[in-house]
C-alpha cells in the first residue's frame, strides 16, 4: 500500500508530493517526533543533508582523480622544483 505525503509550503516555496511506503512514512513520523520538527521541515532538512553528502562525495571523487592523474602529479612536481629555487634558506 502506498501513502502520499503532500508537502505544502508558503507562497515562496514550492509544493512536492512524495509517495512513500509504510516503512518510510513511519521513519518520517519518528524523525519528526525525535527532532521536534514538522514533517515538511524534516524532509527539507533531510534533502539538504543528502545534498551536502553528495557534494562531499563528488569532491572526494574529483580529488582522487586529480591525485591519481600522472600529468597533474608531474605539474605539481615541476612547480615544487621551481619554488625550491626561490627559497631563501
Amino acid at each position: 500500500m502506498r501513502h502520499a505525503l503532500r508537502i505544502v509550503y508558503n507562497s515562496r516555496m514550492s509544493q512536492i508530493v512524495v509517495r512513500s511506503d509504510l516503512e518510510t512514512d513511519s521513519a518520517l513520523e519518528r524523525l519528526s517526533r525525535i527532532t521536534g520538527t514538522s514533517k515538511s521541515q524534516a524532509v527539507r532538512n533531510a534533502i539538504r543533508a543528502a545534498e551536502g553528502e553528495a557534494v562531499l562525495a563528488q569532491m572526494r571523487q574529483e580529488s582522487l582523480a586529480i591525485r591519481d592523474d600522472p600529468g597533474d602529479r608531474a605539474e605539481i612536481r615541476a612547480v615544487a622544483e621551481d619554488l625550491e629555487t626561490l627559497r631563501a634558506w
